[in-house]
């Protein structure tokens, strides 16, 4: 079984898995959401689920930007970006496991995002908004948790290695 966890093959189809669920999540969120939106939880915390369509990146930074600005760092930059990670993850796959899988982590939610500029005229489809008594997180989607879990890790990692030190 470890074996096949270290497997550069087995990384991919994970990936290229996660991606074709995401982006089926996105579909349903576009279908299903346009005229509503649903509450899950309690009152101190709950979870709506409504649609948004961002034309910028977190937290709608960048959305006001002329639209060619906005292909290049969002289309070209992210491209890019998304290339590297991928391949230094899949290059380091059996030999720093949880660096590899952070970083990983970071190029599907990042690819996820960049289909969804590609293919949704600029936009990421976005749908969840998590709320904690009077906070509340920006609208986001599974890529962005994938994302956020990736840099998580890596600050994880880091930490344990300077104590290490």
């Amino acid at each position: 079984m470890e074996a096949v966890m270290r497997s550069r093959l087995f990384a991919v189809l994970l990936g290229l898995g996660f991606i074709a669920v995401e982006q089926w999540v996105k579909v349903q969120a576009l279908v299903s959401l346009q005229s509503d939106s649903f509450r899950i939880g309690g009152s101190f915390a709950w979870l709506d689920i409504a649609l948004s369509l961002n034309p910028g990146a977190f937290l709608s930074l960048g959305a006001g930007l002329a639209p060619g600005v906005k292909q290049i760092i969002f289309i070209v930059g992210v491209a890019v970006v998304v290339v590297w990670a991928t391949w230094w993850a899949l290059a380091r796959w059996a030999t720093v496991p949880v660096r590899a899988a952070a970083v990983y982590l970071i190029a599907l939610g990042g690819a996820s995002n960049l289909i969804d500029r590609v293919f949704r005229e600029g936009h990421v489809v976005d749908y969840l908004i998590l709320n904690l008594g009077p906070l509340h997180t920006g609208v986001f989607n599974i890529a962005d948790i994938a994302i956020m879990a990736g840099a998580g890790v890596l600050l994880l990692d880091e930490l344990r290695a300077a104590r290490r030190k």
